[in-house]
């Protein structure tokens, strides 16, 4: 058990301590909580990690910068010794927490009582998904193990009014009882610059070029090989269409393949995760998510902030519709349908894009406000 407490941090503050799986860059619900880590008060909010995935590209540099202490423990149910490690960890530190927030929804009915048995009582239950898990087993076990929440004295947090009503119920999330902590964003830095993008074009070889662009990891969830599909058609009637998919993951080498058989290899580019999407962005014409579910997808909020029209499945929570430039395509459609609503995109003028992008201050989506309102919750000022 790793305790990397950074010299100088916050003491006369509160301190949160955030239960995820992993740290890594490539992490959504990491993506969220680091956003409201930069925005956030910390000289009254602190925050904290306890994690049990190791990672090469993490954001662990940057949370000791910020004044966080980062824990790393064995997978809590893995083995009896890590139920061990975990009761030791309260233990030595349960003290020194005024919340416990848990993105890790399925380890609630182990995490709640150890952490209350050493007087942490205040804890969060956050829901970042509409899913229990891509695999089969996984998800029947998940979906047992989260049962008790909605019987448990916690605080429940969701992404999503449909992720609330996932987890929690229907009943709770109109009774007031569920906090949907918005996943905002830095509405500044996704600001839409004309000549970023006329610079950036230019430096990739992507003048007069129709680019569809995609952000997420290559894992099932995301449909990366219907995504294949879709271009494959555009190809037919847009000729200078080029695909831009930024990302990793474990399926990314079998989507390269794919693009290989389909003959789409010298339009189709591969970026690996990166810190800079904010800039990727400008190169695109459209953005498309045709994800099998999606609690509130970030990548889709930021593209809008760009002013990008964007094309999504018709799984995806309505809720990520924040201006009406956002079509909705059910994935039961052949790919040539979802062709014919991009190519209908190929006319979108700069002006337009730039006209769009506000639309992201005024739906709470904006970390200025939504960091403040955080802040409240957590220091208990806030009736969620």
């Amino acid at each position: 058990m790793a305790d990397n407490t950074q010299e100088g941090a916050q003491t006369d503050c509160i301190r949160v301590l955030h239960f995820v799986s992993t740290l890594s860059r490539g992490s959504g619900v990491m993506s969220v909580i680091m956003n409201y880590y930069r925005h956030i008060d910390r000289n009254e909010v602190q925050f904290d990690f306890l994690h049990f995935v190791a990672c090469e590209d993490s954001y662990i540099e940057e949370i000791r910068a910020l004044g966080g202490r980062i824990y790393c423990i064995d997978k809590p149910g893995s083995s009896f010794q890590s139920v061990k490690q975990l009761d030791l960890f309260f233990r030595l530190h349960a003290e020194e927490y005024t919340w416990l927030h848990n993105h890790e929804v399925y380890l609630t009915f182990l995490l709640r009582p150890i952490a209350k048995r050493y007087g942490l009582e205040k804890f969060i239950v956050h829901c970042h998904a509409t899913k229990y898990s891509d695999k089969t087993l996984h998800a029947v076990r998940n979906r047992i193990l989260c049962l008790p929440i909605r019987f448990m004295k916690v605080d429940r947090f969701a992404c999503s009014e449909a992720a609330g009503k996932f987890l929690y119920g229907e009943k709770m999330l109109k009774a007031g009882k569920v906090f949907i902590m918005h996943n905002a964003i830095d509405c500044e830095k996704f600001r839409f610059r004309p000549e970023l993008r006329e610079r950036l074009r230019k430096e990739m070889g992507l003048e007069g070029k129709f680019v569809i662009g995609h952000v997420g990891r290559f894992e099932r969830q995301k449909n990366h090989e219907f995504l294949i599909e879709v271009f494959a058609e555009v190809k037919k009637s847009i000729p200078q269409a080029v695909l831009l998919l930024i990302g990793d993951g474990s399926l990314k080498e079998r989507i390269k393949s794919k693009v290989v058989e389909a003959d789409l290899k010298t339009s189709v580019i591969f970026l690996r995760q990166r810190n800079d999407v904010n800039e990727m962005l400008h190169v695109m014409d459209v953005f498309v998510l045709p994800s099998y579910y999606e609690g509130l997808p970030v990548s889709c909020i930021e593209a809008q902030a760009n002013g990008l029209p964007c094309v999504i499945s018709g799984t995806i929570t309505k809720e990520v519709c924040i201006n009406e430039n956002v079509s909705v395509c059910n994935l039961e459609n052949p790919p040539c349908v979802w062709s014919e609503l991009l190519k209908h995109l190929t006319n979108q003028t700069i002006s337009q894009r730039i006209l769009r992008q506000d639309s992201i201050l005024k739906n709470g989506y904006c970390l200025k406000s939504e960091s403040a309102i955080l802040r409240k919750k957590y220091l208990g000022g806030y009736n969620g």
